[in-house]
């Protein structure tokens, strides 16, 4: 595979995310139904606690890596260098981490029904850190965790079938999770020893170079995590096990919709950050434009479906014990537009030209006001108030992002691609409005949702000639001709 080819790598950290999501989807409709809503929630609440101590352990090593690294990665002397003492400042961060959960277990009493999940979960900190999984973003290599992901589910979805079986296997379930996760990462380090470079442990770092930018952006991820994990943890703490079951139930459907499209996003950052740093705007500001509006023909269309449909994708994903968390599930579909086009502007453009003082402000603002949100609103709206602040959040991250990313690159050509998915999505809103009363089966009304709604959006940018469209199907019939050529 060749290194730059954004193409290649964009399909390639999407399948990857995909069959992270595609074997939790088998699994997930037989754990919710055997383990029943009180365990999912137990799980759930201890894997957001596990969270936080994660989120320390990571000190916003990842994103800083991948930004730096890419700067000098055909340099191995300067690499192996650069990656020892990341991974070193990592390490240091893990044992910290540690030492926090730990004091956490021993001091606040609530958690104590939580501690063997906890504990099970949380070797996920340590191999997490050993995974380096940066490295390979470095050097773009995502063919090789690609299929190192689709081993791994593979494993884990043969043992949660094999050994999960009653109400009894909460634990055995939790194991089979850190387990694969963990089991990847053992990989990782084995592999990127090996093919990339030396790393080792270190204590001779350029702490001044390499500590600031880290921690902003660490800053940064705390940030975000308090917002995304607090609407579960208050809830847990306010509410009760059923209404984190059913909230956690829609959060994870809103959560897999979110971690495909980030996936393509993700292998941008760096091709954006050589693009900045070189001071070449005119490229940067195109290649921004079709990301945007490529982001806008996929995103729009799937958060307005998942809108019409959220009550026949929770009885589908978990049954209809779950069937009360659609509500929160429609709330959440708004918040897809906000996140993703957030992240969008904080990934590709505001951390790449070395903005994170900006994005952690934007992050800080919008976790206190979701958690002071959801401290006022939880006690009396439960779940849908949890959904609800999660919009107001994703909503602040967007709108500073946007208002700073202006002032380093300009959108071109994005009303007339706007105008022709707006279209397709109220083509979207009559079919499944239609069908919702026309079909009475729901899995049924689902899929023939899905598909004639996805055919007649396809016909209506056609039809309506965007570009993104037109220039896609020119694409593939060139492939075509030049196949029956050779």
């Amino acid at each position: 595979m060749k290194k730059g080819d954004i193409k290649v790598n964009a399909f390639l950290n999407t399948a990857k995310t995909v069959l992270g999501i595609i074997f939790p989807l088998i699994t997930f409709p037989y754990v919710s139904r055997v383990l029943q809503v009180d365990a999912i929630g137990i799980y759930n609440f201890s894997a957001s606690i596990n969270s936080y101590f994660l989120l320390i352990a990571g000190l916003g090593v990842s994103t800083y890596a991948i930004r730096e690294g890419a700067i000098y990665r055909d340099n191995k002397e300067k690499t192996a260098e650069f990656v020892s003492e990341v991974f070193s400042i990592n390490l240091i961060a893990t044992c910290i981490a540690y030492i926090l959960l730990f004091l956490c277990l021993l001091t606040v009493p609530q958690l104590g029904s939580y501690k063997t999940p906890i504990l099970i979960l949380s070797v996920e900190i340590l191999f997490s850190t050993l995974g380096i999984n940066w490295i390979y973003n470095i050097y773009e290599d995502f063919l090789f965790i690609t299929i190192r992901t689709l081993c791994f589910q593979i494993i884990s979805l043969i043992a949660t079938f094999a050994f999960v079986r009653n109400t009894n296997d909460l634990m055995k379930y939790v194991l089979i999770v850190a387990f694969s996760s963990s089991g990847a990462n053992v990989v990782n380090f084995l592999v990127a020893r090996k093919k990339y470079c030396k790393f080792r442990f270190t204590f001779h770092c350029n702490w001044k170079e390499h500590l600031k930018p880290i921690l902003v952006i660490f800053s940064t991820t705390v940030a975000i995590n308090v917002y995304v994990n607090s609407d579960t943890t208050i809830l847990g703490i306010l509410t009760n096990d059923y209404q984190v079951g059913l909230y956690s139930t829609a959060a994870k459907i809103y959560t897999i919709i979110k971690n495909v499209l980030a996936a393509m996003l993700m292998v941008l950052i760096p091709r954006f950050s050589l693009l900045i740093n070189k001071n070449n705007l005119s490229n940067a500001n195109e290649l921004f434009s079709k990301v945007f509006n490529t982001m806008s023909i996929l995103l729009l269309p799937i958060s307005v479906g998942l809108f019409m449909t959220s009550s026949d994708i929770i009885l589908l994903v978990a049954g209809k014990n779950y069937l009360a968390g659609s509500e929160a599930l429609k709330l959440l579909s708004v918040a897809t537009i906000f996140s993703l086009f957030a992240y969008m502007y904080t990934q590709c453009i505001l951390i790449p030209a070395k903005e994170e003082n900006i994005v952690f402000k934007a992050t800080l603002i919008s976790a206190v006001a979701n958690i002071i949100l959801n401290l006022v609103l939880i006690p009396i709206f439960g779940m849908n108030a949890a959904a609800f602040t999660t919009i107001i959040a994703e909503f602040i991250v967007f709108y500073i992002a946007f208002k700073e990313s202006n002032k380093i690159v300009k959108l071109e050509g994005i009303k007339r691609n706007l105008i022709t998915v707006f279209w397709g999505c109220v083509i979207i809103i009559v079919v499944c409005a239609a069908l919702d009363r026309l079909i009475q089966n729901a899995i049924i009304r689902l899929f023939a949702s899905v598909f004639v709604s996805g055919i007649l959006y396809g016909v209506t940018l056609i039809l309506m000639r965007n570009e993104i469209v037109l220039e896609l199907i020119s694409r593939v019939k060139r492939n075509i001709i030049k196949k029956r050529i050779e």
